[in-house]
């Protein structure tokens, strides 16, 4: 696991590359993380960030149609995709090592020379809006967009990723262009190459990155883009409470309290504690909640780390007819924890952490799972670091500094609240979480 240290190689066309060499693995996964996302898009075009990570695969230069440049990577029996959040988009090709020319290609020719045809924006804006139909369906998904929209409202966080059918609807090629200027420059985003060991480690596939990476997109940004205007330190939103009334025969629920930003030095006793408080089947809140009081099927922690901002909590599905208990039993775990009438164990840290570093290790043996792990790390935190470095933080959590995180962020009075269930009475919520 040492020999996978990932090294960083900044290129003289402005293209930083994240070199993770994993031996063993006969694959390679070329990943292009960039350095934008929902919350940094114009007001009125929300949702263009996701809306572009689409019209990507509608063709590009080399590869002109959409059965094109799925054929070529089909073709090689390899996976493609992509992924947009709030603060970063990335696209991947995952192949077997032989084809990394290929690989570097289709991403290549994606994030520079894409077509962007009118008829393309048109059309797909009505899957977009099923996109969004399927989410709004799927209550279990859709509370955390809920809750969302109300801890982070005023900010870029404040609306979802996917955007709403208006301003999807309101998006033009000539927005797509924009924002592929303003956002999509080789120096404001990480290329990952992670994967078989002798091909990563070869100064020959950094001359093709080098070509490939070369081709004339036109006129981009040719610096890092600078995020901090676009963030608002501190505190959330005033709103503790979001209802949204359905009859429907589970009620969904997030409750959490503010917490933390992505660069905090607490981030490995938070991974700690919100593993051991509802990071899996032994965990304190599926005890109490589901094996316990049979109270949900699902139940499980929950916490967002941006650059400025973040919550710590739990969201689960439950009988509605027992939504009062389900919510208060599980903010009891909560404070209990931090009150320290609970204090965590010998055994639930060891737990926690071997649960974390097990999942790490598991990890390694995906060199998709580890070219994220890279580029995330490089856009998010500006750092480039190993998994058994990480590794070595978990494990280095003590019970003190989990007893001193939950004080610091489980604080009475400032939890919040979003809820989709059968229910029209809001002051019967706010009652409930008040002192939570």
């Amino acid at each position: 696991m040492h020999s996978m240290q990932p090294t960083l190689t900044q290129l003289d066309i402005g293209l930083p590359v994240i070199s993770v060499p994993m031996p063993g693995i006969e694959s390679l996964t070329v990943m292009a993380i960039v350095n934008t996302g929902s919350r940094f898009e114009p007001k009125g075009k929300e949702g263009i960030a996701h809306f572009f990570e689409h019209i990507v695969f509608k063709g590009t230069r080399r590869y002109p149609t959409a059965q094109k440049l799925s054929a070529a990577v089909d073709g090689l029996g390899a996976d493609f995709n992509a992924f947009t959040s709030h603060e970063y988009t990335g696209y991947y090709v995952k192949a077997a090592a032989k084809h990394a020319r290929t690989a570097l290609d289709v991403v290549s020719d994606m994030l520079l020379v894409p077509m962007i045809r009118d008829s393309d924006v048109e059309r797909e804006k009505s899957v977009i809006a099923e996109e969004i139909n399927m989410y709004h369906d799927l209550p279990a998904r859709y509370i955390s967009d809920l809750f969302g929209r109300m801890v982070y409202q005023g900010s870029g966080l404040g609306h979802d990723v996917v955007g709403t059918k208006e301003t999807v609807a309101g998006v033009t090629a000539a927005d797509f262009r924009a924002f592929l200027r303003q956002w999509y420059g080789l120096p404001n985003m990480v290329l990952v190459l992670a994967g078989k060991r002798s091909l990563v480690e070869d100064p020959q596939i950094l001359t093709t990155v080098r070509e490939l990476f070369s081709k004339d997109g036109g006129d981009r940004v040719a610096r890092l883009a600078a995020v901090k205007p676009f963030l608002s330190e501190g505190m959330l939103a005033k709103a503790r409470l979001h209802l949204e009334s359905r009859h429907i025969q589970q009620a969904h629920f997030v409750l959490a309290w503010p917490g933390m930003k992505a660069k905090d030095p607490d981030r490995y006793a938070l991974a700690v504690l919100s593993a051991l408080i509802g990071g899996y089947m032994s965990s304190r809140l599926f005890i109490q909640v589901r094996e316990k009081r049979g109270l949900s099927y699902y139940v499980r922690s929950t916490t967002d780390q941006f650059h400025d901002k973040g919550i710590v909590g739990v969201a689960a599905g439950v009988d509605p007819a027992r939504i009062d208990e389900a919510i208060t039993v599980s903010a009891g775990e909560f404070h209990k924890l931090a009150t320290g009438r609970k204090k965590v164990t010998k055994i639930e840290l060891k737990r926690a952490q071997e649960y974390l570093v097990g999942k790490w290790a598991l990890s390694t043996e995906d060199s998709d799972a580890m070219a994220e792990f890279a580029g995330l790390r490089k856009i998010l935190l500006d750092e480039v670091t190993s998994v058994q470095a990480v590794m070595e933080r978990i494990q280095a959590v003590t019970l003190d500094d989990v007893h001193h995180l939950a004080k610091r962020l489980i604080v009475p009075g400032k939890a919040r609240l979003a809820l989709i269930g059968p229910y029209q009475d809001r002051e019967r919520f706010s009652k409930l979480i008040k002192d939570l």
